[in-house]
């Protein structure tokens, strides 16, 4: 009796289906995934850029602005534009931040509020986030498609 070792083509065929099969379902849950947590990723920095603002503008006693460039942050005093601070929402190129009112920054006053009230949009692929800012400086998020 002549015994072989190894696989038939048939073996090899059909396992090759069901990895092809498993990969085309994972791909794109797994590309969700990766969008999802750059979103996640973005709020937290909007959220701790924000909740600085307010603290910092409250603790020195005097307002500070707010504005956005090329997906970054950046918390500068409203008389002498000293910055104090730059967050940079890092995730890929397709990712775009900006304020729903283009070119107001948002101007965190010495008690913590808010002299006009804005909203910072994140996007990147077709999800995102808006983050409306109250006049009391807080921030409320909610997720929008892009």
């Amino acid at each position: 009796m002549n015994k072989s070792l190894g696989f038939t083509l048939i073996e090899l065929m059909i396992t090759i289906a069901i990895f092809a099969i498993l990969i085309g379902i994972g791909v794109p849950s797994y590309r969700n995934t990766i969008q999802q947590s750059r979103i996640d990723d973005a709020t937290t920095l909007i959220n701790s850029a924000l909740s600085y603002a307010k603290n910092t503008a409250i603790a020195h006693n005097r307002p500070l602005d707010m504005t956005i460039s090329s997906n970054t942050l950046t918390l500068a005093t409203s008389t002498t534009a000293e910055i104090i601070n730059k967050t940079t929402i890092t995730t890929d190129t397709s990712s775009i931040l900006s304020f729903t009112t283009p070119n107001t920054p948002i101007t965190f006053r010495a008690n913590g509020t808010v002299a006009t009230g804005n909203t910072i949009s994140f996007c990147t692929g077709d999800s995102g986030i808006e983050i409306a800012i109250g006049l009391n400086g807080d921030a409320v998020t909610t997720s929008v498609t892009c």
